[in-house]
């Protein structure tokens, strides 16, 4: 790509909270029509770009200024012969105050439009005219201290500036920054989309929770459901003063996008929507009306279940003729089917996948409203998601270079993203690494990591400089760093955490077989192992509690701590840090009579249930995830929460007011009812009851259990990245299980020699015992 633009903007780029309005006439011949154009456009921090008042979309990909996104659009059937009008909206944050460091730097716009044959007809320069927009007021609240702000939009300031009549001689012109990708500039490098855009859809609300009259008056309140009543409208009359008549629709699950309205009110007035993902709602956008007709969205993305449209201020009835979310969504082709028979399971299964795909955006979100941010366990447990129903790898590897591109000069990765910040959780850098190796391991593709040697590299000398003269991570509790390991109370996290070192563990072991598969050289692997080796002598000689059969949850000092936990225990056996007796006798004298405090979080969930099921304890596995998700959907979840405590009473659900979490009555930091870190059923139910596991597919080797015939009738599609699939489906009929699996060409299976079901493709082993499962 040759840029020819400039990075722009509107006087000083530094303002809070401010929408600033580009624009740019270009005339274009028939003749140079027939030549097809594109559009190469970027901005900080988001555009909303259109053509002859046409949007074309909105973008880029969030992502750190140093490593800055554009996005590229076929733009020619929008133009048209003579003059065409490039506008665009781009939005400024600034604001420092965010917890997560997001929608942060400096502020610019960049577009380049050119045909074809490389002829470069409009590039953003000087020429450019630019304004503050008239149409947001700015000086709004703040939705929460992890987001954006609520918006208040006039739309009698409408004035058309988007199409060819307008006049904007009394614009300024634009502001010239940098040069595009000048490595002095604050956007040295420029990267072209790595993933598909998103897809969108309009979702409909299914339902009406509510009808406020609130001193005003509402008909015909159902004519929007479903869509249906697109056409017909919905009136809301708030003439008396005071007046505040509100409609609470329930879209049914969790939607992510902006809303849409069709609204004619004759002599203007105000319209509100409150959103939420439960009915604790909160007002966010606010519309003051023209007279007449008009069409109505957000800037910002919004996310929920609920929402509240609420007149005021309206000298006559305002009528809503259509209404929707336009829901958008990372566009993953599902193909998969998961069918066991037993409706809950079912449900359990589609609704880890939904949760998923809500939180699979511009990248893996950790959830949809709170904060929008790029967590690094949340995509650890999403790629496997992905990679077992979805068969996607582009997200996931977008996901993991932007972890890379922000990391810090003393090489450990930031806990969040895409954008730097000083977020440092020292597990999640574990955690990293360790969704590097499972990316290759599914995807077989060698280019990332070896791009990412270096990084890696720097990661693991960054372990190593925190271990002291005890052989371990120490200072796991220092000034500045969240040592996280689960979203509890119930851990122990002083100084030499134990769960860190475990972790550092099993990236080291990570490391030592990527170093192998790559050919790093045989010192460097020796040298892997060796560390991984003398870090598992020391864990054991420090850590371990003889007489109690058990890991401390961490060394203060030279002390042990009395105190320990089940993470601390599923931590070690996840690591291969307890051998088959200990881990027995751990399950069932210690976590099954319930002898420590319960694990509660969804997300470490899928901890237990990975060392539950490499133990051979499926029945237990199973009864976890139907009583524990299973109690979710009791209490109505369509998406899988952030929190959750299943011996709370059944009327409770996760709420800074009714519990579940451990910021209980903290009323700054919101609650999610939608996190995908908690939806690993949606993986594991595929190893559970199909008994396949193609988290080694890369290799070509799918790995074969035995199937849960306690089902009698099953069957599943599991896709690959190549686009075939692993088929299984069986039926029991008077004590008799027969079925069939069928592995595709260029795969082979690794299974038991007493596998049930016929198996059709191609066998590399047959073991005679599952421990190699």
């Amino acid at each position: 790509m040759t840029w020819s633009a400039k990075w722009i903007w509107f006087g000083e780029p530094k303002e809070r909270n401010r929408y600033v309005e580009f624009r740019k006439v270009v005339e274009r011949s028939e003749e140079e029509l027939k030549s097809p154009h594109a559009i190469h456009v970027s901005a900080r921090i988001e555009y909303d770009l259109r053509i002859n008042g046409e949007r074309v979309g909105r973008g880029p990909s969030p992502c750190t200024q140093d490593w800055q996104y554009y996005d590229t659009y076929d733009v020619t059937s929008y133009l048209k012969p003579g003059a065409n009008v490039i506008a665009s909206v781009c939005y400024e944050f600034g604001e420092p105050d965010i917890v997560t460091g997001q929608m942060q730097g400096d502020s610019g716009f960049l577009l380049q439009l050119e045909s074809v044959d490389g002829g470069i007809s409009a590039a953003t320069d000087d020429t450019w005219r630019c304004r503050k927009s008239p149409r947001w007021r700015t000086t709004n609240k703040r939705i929460s201290r992890w987001g954006g702000f609520n918006e208040i939009y006039l739309v009698r300031e409408e004035d058309g500036w988007e199409h060819e009549t307008f006049n904007d001689g009394d614009w300024s012109f634009a502001t010239v920054i940098a040069s595009a990708a000048d490595a002095g500039s604050p956007w040295p490098r420029l990267l072209p989309r790595e993933i598909p855009f998103l897809r969108s859809e309009p979702r409909y609300p299914i339902g009406i929770v509510r009808v406020e009259e609130n001193f005003g008056a509402i008909r015909e309140a159902n004519r929007l459901i479903d869509g249906s009543g697109t056409g017909k409208a919905t009136q809301l009359d708030a003439a008396r003063a005071g007046a505040m008549p509100a409609i609470v629709y329930d879209y049914g699950k969790a939607f992510v996008g902006r809303p849409e309205l069709a609204v004619h009110a004759p002599e203007g007035g105000v319209l509100r929507i409150a959103y939420g993902e439960s009915l604790e709602l909160q007002e966010v956008d606010t519309f003051i009306l023209k007279p007449g007709k008009q069409t109505l969205t957000s800037f910002g993305r919004r996310a929920g279940r609920f929402v509240k449209i609420t007149a005021m201020g309206t000298p006559s009835a305002i009528s809503l003729s259509s209404f929707f979310i336009r829901h958008t969504e990372y566009p993953f082709e599902r193909t998969s089917v998961f069918r066991s028979g037993d409706s809950v399971i079912d449900a359990i299964h589609e609704v880890s996948l939904y949760t998923t795909r809500v939180n699979s955006q511009e990248h893996t979100e950790d959830c949809p409203w709170r904060e929008k941010a790029l967590w690094v366990v949340d995509a650890v447990v999403m790629g496997k998601i992905i990679y077992a129903n979805f068969a996607d790898t582009a997200l996931m590897r977008k996901c993991l270079l932007q972890g890379a591109r922000i990391q810090n000069d003393d090489g450990s990765i930031p806990g969040t993203g895409p954008e730097r910040n000083a977020m440092l959780l020292p597990d999640f850098c574990a955690y990293w690494l360790l969704g590097v190796y499972d990316y290759w391991r599914y995807s077989g593709d060698d280019s990332l990591p070896r791009e990412l040697a270096p990084a890696i590299d720097r990661l693991m000398d960054w372990f190593e400089a925190q271990v002291d003269d005890t052989g371990l991570f120490a200072g796991a509790d220092r000034d500045g760093w969240w040592c996280f390991i689960d979203w509890t109370d119930d851990v122990d996290r002083r100084d030499k955490v134990a769960g860190i070192s475990f972790l550092y563990y099993k990236a080291l072991l990570a490391y030592a077989k990527l170093g192998e598969a790559f050919g790093r050289g045989e010192q460097h692997v020796l040298a892997a192992q060796r560390r991984a080796e003398r870090l598992k002598s020391d864990i054991r000689s420090r850590l371990w509690h003889s007489e109690r059969g058990m890991y401390v949850d961490c060394l203060a000092g030279d002390s042990p701590s009395p105190h320990f936990s089940l993470q601390t225990q599923f931590l070690a056996a996840w690591c291969g840090l307890l051998d088959g007796l200990e881990l027995e006798r751990f399950l069932d004298e210690v976590y099954l009579p319930g002898t420590l405090p319960p694990v509660k979080g969804p997300f470490f969930q899928h901890i237990v249930l990975e060392t539950l099921r490499d133990a051979g304890r499926r029945q237990q596995a199973m009864a976890l995830i139907r009583s524990y998700w299973g109690e979710m959907l009791a209490r109505g979840a369509t998406t899988w929460w952030e929190t959750f405590d299943a011996s709370l009473p059944s009327c409770t659900i996760p709420s800074t007011y009714q519990g579940h979490t451990p910021t209980y009555l903290t009323e700054d930091i919101p609650v999610s009812l939608c996190h995908a870190w908690g939806a690993s059923p949606g993986y594991l139910l595929n190893h559970l009851v199909f008994g396949v596991d193609v988290s080694e597919a890369g290799s070509g080797l799918i790995r074969l259990s035995p199937p849960d015939l306690e089902f009698s009738q099953a069957d599943a599609v599991i896709p690959l990245a190549d686009g075939s699939a692993v088929r299984i489906a069986w039926e029991t009929r008077d004590g008799v299980s027969a079925g069939l699996i069928e592995i595709p060409d260029g795969y082979r299976a690794a299974t038991l020699t007493r596998y049930p079901l016929e198996i059709r493709g191609a066998v590399e082993t047959r073991y005679e015992d599952e421990a190699f499962l």
